[in-house]
């Protein structure tokens, strides 16, 4: 096939403003490749033709095309030229588009990794150094990961990173730490099924606190420190779960007076994805003495690493570590090494880029179907939260849903199934964004949520 692609010059000059030129020009080939101005089998121009035209050098061009190849992104032909590799375009229209697992979508996330397992891999010394017992990390992990959250805002230097495999791990060892069994932890009315899987299994006893707009419903919280013992509250304020909510300053800055007055913990959870503009610095940073922080990088990375992290109390660091002890001999710091390196290439934050591109992109898109059937979708990162008008049933929408091929999650998965308390009925269905692996298949998901949601009915007949 003949080049049919040439950059604009004056594209390039602005992306080479804040990365080398090399990225730049690679920058320029990925976007043409998801605005399918270049699609399979298409030719890149020549290399000396690039440069001249760019006014680079030909090693900038090969540099550049030895990254897009890098990144799975085109083949070289010896020979032959430079071209665009395969592109899943069409789907296999009999598989199902997955709205429910709330996962980031892999947009090059394999090769960042293998190319961290290939430089681990050539250096021996430091692959035996995590091929042995550590209890939580090495010297090096704990300094890279201290400077990493410095970088965010977050200055834990007098704390120990506590490394975990994974937040769920996290909230378990930190319940486990605070709580005997029959104590009261309170949660968000709807939370992460995951928190109430630890509780069942350390034999607390839990009860939800309904939200408002601004947050968790801090006079009904009172109430209950009035009345009850409260240990800890599990919360998820940056980003809630399943809702989308953000809590307000105001809302946070009462929770935390509450804790200090009624002597109970926060757990703040942070593992949720958040766009870049709109993730803030957790309570953690206001009150470390009260506020343990839960976070990972299984919703902006990869979940199948395992790679999640704790900032505890200082007076709490050693018991929550004999936690983690007891429950498994010591951490795989193999995951936290992969993933310092991953970390440290380039290719992460332009990972990290595409990655608020592309959801940018897929909640947009969302959007404007809601608004076109007049349904108030909450959006803020991965998740995507639908509450229902009564006329819908949340599970004969879901059971729809699943008919024409798209897996969605009904709410009630987030409502604890061991309480007693009598909770209010809940209605809505929760999908997440990142399933699909690709924006082809994205898009035919989003069609069949179009036909089904095409074909509810808008009112319901009142039955006397």
């Amino acid at each position: 096939m003949n080049t049919i692609w040439q950059p604009e010059l004056s594209q390039f000059t602005s992306l080479s403003t804040h990365q080398p030129k090399y990225r730049a020009l690679a920058e320029l080939v990925e976007q043409a490749i998801d605005d399918q101005q270049l699609v399979f089998g298409c030719k890149l121009p020549p290399q000396r033709q690039l440069a001249d035209r760019l006014c680079i050098t030909h090693g900038t061009v090969t540099r550049a095309y030895a990254l897009l190849e890098q990144r799975g992104l085109v083949n070289a032909r010896l020979g032959a030229g430079t071209f665009i590799a395969v592109r899943e375009q069409i789907l296999d229209t009999a598989l199902e588009t997955d709205f429910a697992s709330s996962m980031q979508p892999m947009l090059g996330q394999q090769q960042v990794l293998g190319a961290a397992m290939q430089s681990l891999a050539e250096e021996s010394a430091m692959l035996q150094e995590v091929m042995v017992y550590k209890l939580n990390g090495l010297a090096r992990h704990q300094q890279f990961f201290k400077q990493w959250l410095k970088d965010k805002g977050m200055h834990c230097e007098q704390q120990e990173i506590i490394f975990c495999q994974g937040a769920q791990q996290a909230i378990y060892a930190t319940l486990a730490t605070l709580c005997q069994p029959g104590e009261l932890v309170l949660h968000e009315a709807m939370t992460y099924p995951g928190f109430y899987n630890a509780c069942q299994s350390l034999n607390l006893k839990t009860q939800g606190i309904g939200l408002g707009n601004d947050g968790i419903n801090l006079d009904e919280l009172e109430k209950l420190c009035q009345s009850s013992d409260i240990k800890a509250i599990y919360i998820t304020p940056n980003c809630q779960n399943p809702t989308n909510l953000q809590y307000s300053e105001e809302n946070l800055t009462q929770l935390l007076a509450l804790s200090r007055r009624y002597n109970f913990f926060i757990l703040e959870d942070d593992v949720n994805y958040c766009l870049p503009q709109n993730w803030r610095l957790p309570l953690w940073q206001k009150a470390p003495d009260r506020v343990f922080y839960l976070a990972s990088l299984s919703k902006y990375f990869a979940g199948g690493l395992r790679v999640g992290y704790l900032l505890a109390p200082i007076l709490w660091q050693k018991s929550v570590l004999q936690q983690l002890h007891a429950q498994c001999w010591a951490v795989s710091m193999m995951n936290f090494e992969l993933l310092m390196r991953v970390m440290k290439n380039p290719d992460f934050a332009h990972n990290q880029e595409k990655l608020a591109k592309e959801l940018t992109y897929r909640i947009d898109t969302l959007k404007m179907i809601m608004t076109k059937h007049q349904l108030p979708a909450s959006f803020a990162g991965l998740n995507v939260y639908l509450p229902l008008p009564l006329h819908l049933n949340m599970h004969s929408l879901t059971s729809q849903l699943k008919a024409n091929k798209v897996l969605v999650r009904a709410i009630d998965v987030f409502v604890n199934p061991h309480s007693e308390q009598t909770t209010q009925p809940v209605n809505g269905i929760r999908l997440t964004l990142g399933g699909p692996n690709s924006r082809a298949e994205f898009d035919l998901g989003i069609t069949r949520i179009d036909e089904v949601l095409s074909q509810l009915p808008h009112t319901h007949d009142v039955v006397i």
